[in-house]
């Protein structure tokens, strides 16, 4: 809602338009749709289509202010804009990402006149999608998208960027999180849990050689952006006055490196596994590493920073000529490839220890969380599931001994249906659905995973 600055204590209400000019850029782009027949208002006002109108928001106020208009009512305002380069669209037509229909000022108006009156913008807009699909005789296919994967975080979208936290207004919602802590009714000790930690967190919590746990709260900070760090474990390799690195572990690729001897029979492959988008300027694109004492009491590697009893990092040739003087076995190593990068401008790392988007992992946990990660399998269609099994049990061992008692890995049961105790308030679900929003983060990293490490999207 928007506050007037012409007509004192009137608020209009707005849609968003698209992701162009919208309500977080510095200019937002206002269009007011209309209906309005008077000289006065045509004057003013572009045509779209017969009986439909737009204008700006300033001249929309003055219209209302000079009694030629009856009120915001009288108006649609949408804010930001989507946008196209030559021939986008047309290929996107091709593709069947849209459809194209033919409609009325009627059939628009009657619309947006239902929309008016209360509509939830937790919804999305299906409902709508979903009755137009109808009208151009594609209900079957909206039937079938209802309820996906991609309805969901659509949902889960809108509850993030188009909801207010007075959400008992008309057409307000409530903001889904704060600092990785929901923020509902019952939720105030989780708030007060987070201050303090954050009060008792300093930046020498992050240093090289720290392994950090993604947040475990109920809506993951990675539901919507940064799904591969949903669930991390993330160490730190550099830790320096302008930037903070790190390596994700959890993460098998598709690729692997083969030691030992493949025509006597005794090679091995170990897989290599994506740790960021980013390299190291300079150095080797594969990063060996262990969490072996009998290898670092055999001096093989070098600590991160001054964690003389945490994991270790080593070079190809120190690695591969261990293997084959029997020192050390394929499977004691993790090869990364890739790093993570948190520039301490703006919301650097440390600060979001503060604010409960990661933990770190106490120094006693560190090598059950190496032995954990080191029986997942370089990334097939057929182990995917396994893989990210083994990420959540390594997760979960990473847990603080300080943790809530309460704290258990998400549960994978839908809660009640529809009309058995479903209560549209909970946070714990998406909204108007059974389905909860920690397992629904769970298969958006699985996405991301099928998509982007295996190239298979359709197959989560």
């Amino acid at each position: 809602m928007m506050d007037d600055d012409v007509n004192e204590g009137l608020k209009w209400r707005v849609w968003y338009g698209g992701d162009v000019q919208g309500l977080d850029s510095l200019l937002p782009d206002i269009v007011c749709l209309h209906s309005l027949r008077g000289k006065e208002a045509r004057e003013c006002s572009v045509t779209v289509m017969k009986d439909i109108q737009w204008t700006s928001f300033e001249n929309a106020k003055k219209l209302v202010k000079k009694g030629f208009a009856s009120g915001p009512e009288d108006f649609w305002l949408f804010a930001g804009y989507a946008g196209w380069g030559p021939s986008q669209l047309s290929g996107e037509l091709d593709r069947k990402s849209w459809y194209m229909c033919a409609t009325d000022s009627r059939t628009l108006l009657k619309e947006l006149a239902r929309q008016s009156k209360g509509i939830d913008p937790r919804d999305a807009g299906l409902p709508t999608w979903e009755l137009l699909m109808s009208m151009i005789g594609r209900g079957d296919t909206a039937d079938e998208c209802s309820g996906s994967f991609d309805d969901l975080m659509l949902k889960e979208w809108s509850q993030a960027n188009l909801v207010k936290f007075d959400y008992r207004e008309a057409g307000l919602a409530k903001n889904p999180s704060f600092g990785g802590v929901d923020i509902s009714a019952g939720t105030i000790d989780k708030v007060m849990e987070a201050a303090a930690r954050a009060s008792l967190s300093s930046d020498d919590d992050v240093k090289a050689g720290s392994i950090l746990r993604g947040s475990a709260a109920d809506r993951s900070p990675f539901l919507l952006k940064k799904q591969e760090l949903h669930h991390s474990l993330v160490l730190v390799v550099l830790e320096d006055d302008k930037v903070t690195l790190g390596c994700m572990l959890n993460h098998p690729a598709t690729k692997g490196y083969e030691v030992g001897d493949s025509k006597k029979g005794t090679s091995s492959i170990i897989p290599v596994r994506y740790g960021g988008d980013y390299a190291i300027k300079g150095q080797s694109p594969l990063m060996w590493i262990h969490c072996n004492q009998q290898l670092r009491d055999s001096g093989l590697g070098e600590p991160f920073g001054d964690q003389s009893k945490g994991i270790y990092k080593c070079s190809q040739e120190e690695a591969t000529e261990a293997i084959s003087y029997n020192i050390a076995k394929p499977e004691d190593f993790l090869i990364m490839s890739g790093v993570c990068v948190w520039p301490k401008i703006g919301s650097n790392l440390a600060n979001e220890v503060k604010r409960g988007v990661f933990e770190v992992v106490e120094q006693s946990k560190v090598e059950e969380v190496f032995r954990t990660l080191q029986k997942q399998e370089m990334l097939t269609e057929e182990n995917l599931t396994e893989n990210l099994a083994v990420t959540n049990e390594a997760w979960q061992k990473a847990a603080s001994s300080k943790s809530s008692p309460d704290e258990k890995e998400p549960d994978e049961t839908l809660t009640l249906g529809i009309g058995e105790g479903f209560d549209e308030d909970d946070d714990t679900v998406v909204f108007n659905s059974d389905k909860k929003v920690s397992q629904l983060a769970n298969d958006a990293l699985k996405k991301w995973v099928a998509t982007f490490l295996l190239g298979s999207p359709t197959l989560a």
